[in-house]
């Protein structure tokens, strides 16, 4: 905030705010009129509206030392009527404010008069904001109702003209350009809590030499990747991102410190909470995060499940708090994940693209046992190195190759499909198949290696029933057939044919007639001995 070198100061606790402005702040008046587009200085106490070249040595608008006021003596972009004297707060809110009054005074009171007032009324009711510090230091703060009739118990009557008001609550993510009103809602993200280094003073990975060893640890060989995944956290908090799972059955991965740190980075823009918040009807909890991490989790609840899934592309949320009315704000929250479960911490199908899951090994060498403080004191240097990184593309396209084919498909979520491709996602996939899935590749994959010298096995789905679950009352042809169709993605043949169903070698069998799926037999042709291994 620019220092008021004015001739009077004032005690701000015995004035109101518009005389404290038009006592103090006349140089601050200029700084804020030049931010508006086309205003230039011509003097130390006149200002132009440049049009065309003709303009920039004009006086347009000049302020008279000795009535402390302003007066346009020409006509002027800003439309202020020749001869009219204005205060600096009739300036403020006319051509800074554009008319707003209350923002005008609210500026003024909270801004440069530090009012700390901490009661606000969104719509009709009043609410307390209330501060608190977790373990981390992190101040982490909350909207409490607090009754009208409290406030003018404490405060007199008089008090509630102080109170700021707005329409309603919303979300308006931003860690570098912070604002409390949007659209005169009340802006429920918090200011972010750190500044970025200069980067004069910037001696490179060294200064945020913690962040960079457990940043390498928890992305590995997508550690370029990870980067990425901070910069877009940091500087484009509106940006839809993947969900990102850690996984590791063993303790002390480093999971947990990762958690911590984000905390430590995104404040009380971040939260912790636990499966069972997911599945609870009151979100007041997370409904307001930006980061929302949800430690040691396995979901068993298929709604809960569909939960997360459509909160990571979600514009909109329904905020239900106790004792509080509902309201509606905007969603842009991303979920981080950690589970000791790396078979099934969650149901993820194959077409599924919102996951980004990654197995943290163990962690080697000597503990640190300070690395929290360490990670929080070098947050100032990480946030120079990510705000030097190059400019990530966040928009969906395609990469072409030469010849004009596509080569890949960046997504809404910023990364491309093949990106967040990893042996641990991969693995989870296969483990959250249906079971009926996962039988039929193993009884069709034991049918292959007995009968090498078929090399298209075919069938349909009462083949398969008769021949692998006949006394099996939960598979039904018609459960069989939408596994084959939907999950396995089997293809039949092109018309109607005669075939033998599940051809055995050097046994004849007698042929129908139908259309049948097709399934390539990998063992074909192939000795005993070098059989292949085949991915699931």
């Amino acid at each position: 905030m620019t220092k008021h070198k004015d001739k009077r100061v004032t005690n701000v606790n015995s004035i109101n705010p518009v005389d404290y402005f038009n006592q103090n702040c006349v140089e601050h008046t200029f700084e804020l009129l030049l931010r508006i587009k086309n205003v230039e200085r011509t003097g130390i106490k006149s200002i132009t509206y440049i049009k065309n070249v003709s303009d920039k040595s004009k006086r347009m608008i000049v302020f008279d030392e000795v009535t402390n006021f302003f007066e346009a003596e020409m006509e002027n972009g800003l439309n202020m009527p020749i001869g009219i004297k204005h205060t600096p707060f009739m300036m403020l809110q006319k051509y800074v404010y554009k008319g707003n009054w209350r923002a005008a005074v609210n500026y003024v009171i909270y801004q440069l008069m530090n009012n700390n007032n901490d009661y606000v009324r969104i719509s009709t009711e009043y609410y307390r904001r209330i501060i608190k510090s977790d373990r981390y230091g992190v101040k982490r703060a909350s909207q409490s109702i607090w009754k009208r009739q409290t406030i003018v118990d404490d405060y007199g009557k008089d008090f509630l003209s102080q109170v700021e008001k707005f329409k309603s609550f919303t979300i308006e993510p931003n860690n570098k350009e912070f604002k409390r009103d949007h659209d005169n809602c009340y802006n429920l993200y918090n200011e972010f809590d750190h500044k970025p280094m200069p980067l004069k003073k910037y001696k490179g990975t060294e200064g945020w030499e913690w962040t960079n060893t457990l940043l390498k640890h928890i992305f590995g060989e997508q550690y370029t990747l990870g980067l990425i995944y901070l910069k877009v956290l940091y500087e484009n908090p509106k940006q839809a991102l993947p969900i990102l799972v850690l996984i590791s059955e063993e303790r002390q991965t480093g999971k947990t410190t990762f958690v911590n740190f984000m905390s430590l980075l995104f404040g009380a823009n971040s939260v912790v909470i636990n499966p069972q918040d997911i599945s609870n009807s009151f979100n007041g909890s997370y409904a307001e995060k930006n980061i929302i991490m949800i430690e040691e989790s396995h979901f068993d609840s298929r709604q809960a499940l569909e939960k997360i899934k459509n909160l990571s592309t979600q514009k909109e949320i329904l905020v239900n708090s106790k004792f509080v009315a509902q309201y509606s704000i905007p969603f842009f929250g991303k979920i981080i994940i950690t589970s000791n479960d790396e078979n099934k911490f969650s149901k993820v199908d194959d077409p599924e693209i919102r996951y980004w899951v990654r197995k943290i090994p163990t962690l080697e060498g000597r503990a640190n046992h300070e690395i929290l403080t360490d990670l929080k004191n070098e947050i100032p240097a990480f946030l120079c190195f990510l705000e030097n990184m190059a400019t990530i593309e966040t928009e969906p396209n395609n990469l072409l190759k030469s010849d004009g084919t596509v080569l890949t498909s960046r997504s809404r979520m910023v990364f491309t499909k093949e990106e967040l491709e990893t042996d641990a996602l991969t693995f989870v996939k296969k483990e959250s198949r249906e079971s009926l899935h996962k039988d039929l590749e193993i009884y069709l994959d034991n049918h292959g290696q007995q009968n090498v010298s078929v090399e298209i096995f075919y069938f349909i789905s009462i083949n398969i029933k008769d021949r692998f679950f006949p006394h099996n009352h939960r598979f039904s042809t018609s459960y069989i057939n939408r596994v084959l169709k939907n999950n396995m993605k089997l293809e039949k043949a092109d018309k109607t044919m005669r075939f033998i169903p599940l051809q055995q070698s050097d046994i004849t069998e007698d042929s129908i007639v139908g259309r049948p799926y097709m399934y390539k037999n990998p063992y074909f042709g192939v000795e005993d001995e070098h059989k292949p291994d085949v991915p699931f």
